[in-house]
């Protein structure tokens, strides 16, 4: 599950600002009831492919919690051949949820079902642990060369497409959804009719993990070429998740320090306000009753408009289910510098963007810097992303001179 597709309610986000270390294990808890745990079964898992958790099953009972929370609920459990019913029980002994998972190949599979409406989400248990799985690569960074041509490559595994930049001279870009070729997408192929003398491309990705790209030109010679990782983005995802609520934040990590630094403290921002609001809706109606769980969700995730060798720029959004809109903050930094700068640094004094005729009067809206201009930009839930482009070449007079923007379109390093 992705963080540019996610629905929305997979939520809120929180960095474990609770001491959970002083909470009472599933296994002292058990035994504190039933006296001995002789036969039970330790595993861990995920709700809805992110959400850790924990369980133990001791025959027909059980507990598991979240990691991230203090709650932990009883299970009543039926095994019928590969197949396990289990009906969940809060603090007060009330049926909030039930799970019906089934074995599979790492363990048992399933859904989690809300017992008064119908939220449901996947369920995953495992007794084999990988603490160390790598995080997949959503974006990779590829150097190669076409035709003679320096190029880099970026290949956005998330969304399926390929980006193909000469890094000299024109600068000329092609990009392009890509065509999976295996199983694993391995190998991808596109087709650019934009690059002169090719016909096709095919990019693949041998079992050391090492790049190779096969250039079909329009004469049909073949060209094979090594191609360098310059850098690979991880997807980084923190869950936090209790009885009332979900909250998931997601954001990139470029192997540069001082720049996740920068990211995740974005999102660790987001998680602490929205969790002051939420404490506010549990101070207001302390009273926990089961149609209330997991009723308050919200996420957060950054989408990445502009990547340059020094410059990175791009959108956080903020949605919530218990408010209409979708909330959107760009930012702009400078990776050389290792510090944020902001539009207002570089427009003239005497002008800014309100100057610009603007068919977007939505106010939960945002200007970001894009590729070969700047954007104004807001999220509509049926619509998806919404923006208005104004170009560089028709805004070079309102930009001072000298400035981190004026170099970068005067290096020709984003426009075109």
């Amino acid at each position: 599950m992705n963080f540019l597709s996610r629905h929305i309610i997979t939520a809120i986000i929180i960095f474990i600002a609770f001491n959970i270390c002083n909470a009472q294990s599933l296994q002292e808890y058990y035994k504190t009831i039933h006296k001995s745990t002789e036969y039970c079964l330790s595993y861990e898992g995920l709700l809805d492919e992110v959400f850790p958790l924990e369980m133990l099953i001791c025959g027909d009972k059980g507990l598991y919690k979240m990691k991230s929370s203090y709650d932990i609920y009883s299970l009543s459990i039926e095994v019928d051949n590969d197949t396990i019913e289990m009906i969940e029980e809060d603090s007060q002994g009330r049926s909030s949820g039930y799970i019906t998972l089934t074995k599979s190949d790492n363990g048992f599979s399933g859904e989690w079902n809300q017992i008064e409406s119908a939220a449901r989400y996947s369920f995953t248990i495992n007794q084999d642990v990988h603490k160390n799985e790598l995080t997949p690569y959503y974006t990779t960074r590829l150097s190669g060369i076409i035709r003679s041509r320096i190029v880099n490559i970026d290949i956005d595994h998330i969304n399926g497409t390929l980006e193909i930049q000469e890094k000299y001279g024109l600068k000329s870009r092609y990009k392009s959804k890509y065509t999976c070729k295996d199983k694993n997408c391995n190998k991808v192929i596109i087709n650019p009719e934009g690059i002169i003398g090719v016909s096709s491309v095919e990019i693949y990705k041998n079992k050391s993990g090492d790049y190779k790209m096969i250039v079909l030109t329009a004469d049909q010679n073949r060209e094979i070429t090594e191609l360098r990782i310059l850098s690979q983005i991880k997807k980084k995802t923190k869950a936090y998740s209790d009885y009332r609520s979900m909250l998931l934040a997601e954001y990139a990590k470029f192997n540069d320090k001082d720049l996740d630094t920068y990211l995740k403290k974005k999102q660790a921002h987001w998680i602490k306000s929205t969790s002051i609001n939420l404490r506010k809706f549990h101070k207001a109606d302390s009273t926990e009753i089961v149609s209330d769980r997991l009723k308050y969700q919200a996420s957060s995730w950054i989408d990445i408009e502009l990547w340059t060798e020094d410059f990175i720029s791009g959108v956080q959004y903020k949605q919530y289910n218990w408010q209409p809109e979708v909330e959107v903050t760009a930012f702009a930094y400078h990776i050389d510098k290792s510090k944020a700068v902001t539009l207002t640094d570089v427009l003239d004094k005497d002008w800014n963007l309100t100057n610009l005729d603007s068919t977007i009067d939505n106010e939960n809206s945002t200007w970001v810097v894009g590729y070969d201009g700047i954007y104004k930009i807001y999220f509509d839930r049926v619509k998806g992303i919404q923006r208005e482009s104004y170009l560089y070449s028709d805004l070079t007079q309102y930009i001072d001179r000298g400035s981190w923007l004026d170099k970068l379109v005067d290096q020709n390093k984003i426009n075109d």
